[in-house]
């Protein structure tokens, strides 16, 4: 939702026919609940009647309040790296986060504090107020970063994730479905 709402309205503007109603979730979907689509990373595995239309890559970095890069991070020619002690913000929803970004980078993660929220919105806000620094989707930080909100001074790296949109059959081009599709992996670069 953080990714998806500030963008859409530029699909109903194109698409203003097409009856969209909202939900949040995570994690396994039951079609058979009044839900037609669902977007999800694919950290879990859904049954093979589910058809998945690939979206966009998952990209990740660790991410602080601006003006305090040097409290986080060692940031040199030969070591760019996480600060020893410095606080880790941590998500209950992806609890190996910051070990993902680690294997995916290459860098280590040296002892530090760790203080744990329920999701990614409260550990992202906890950055942005200063509290210490969280393991940030490229998807979910980008607005922020380009808006000088949160700083990524190690940058982003592929995670070996991504986004799908998850629908129960497989759906026919011209559909309100490949609208959508294409819009969305139109929207990775926006």
């Amino acid at each position: 939702m953080r990714w998806l709402i500030p963008r859409w309205p530029l699909f109903q503007a194109l698409h203003p026919d097409i009856p969209v109603h909202l939900v949040a979730g995570g994690g396994p979907i039951l079609f058979d609940s009044g839900i037609d689509l669902a977007i999800r990373r694919n950290d879990f595995e859904w049954p093979s009647n589910v058809n998945a239309e690939h979206l966009f890559t998952e990209k990740t970095g660790p991410v602080c309040r601006p003006g305090q890069e040097g409290t986080y991070f060692e940031l040199a020619e030969d070591t760019n790296s996480i600060r020893r002690g410095s606080m880790r913000l941590q998500t209950k929803t992806r609890i190996q986060a910051w070990q993902e970004w680690a294997k995916a980078s290459g860098k280590s993660l040296p002892s530090g504090k760790e203080q744990l929220f329920e999701h990614f919105y409260f550990s992202l806000q906890a950055a942005v107020a200063g509290l210490g620094v969280a393991i940030g989707p490229w998807h979910l930080v980008r607005d922020d970063i380009n808006n000088g909100v949160l700083s990524a001074p190690l940058g982003f790296v592929e995670d070996g994730s991504s986004y799908y949109l998850l629908s129960s059959q497989v759906r026919n081009m011209g559909e309100p479905y490949s609208l959508l599709v294409a819009w969305l992996r139109s929207m990775d670069e926006n």
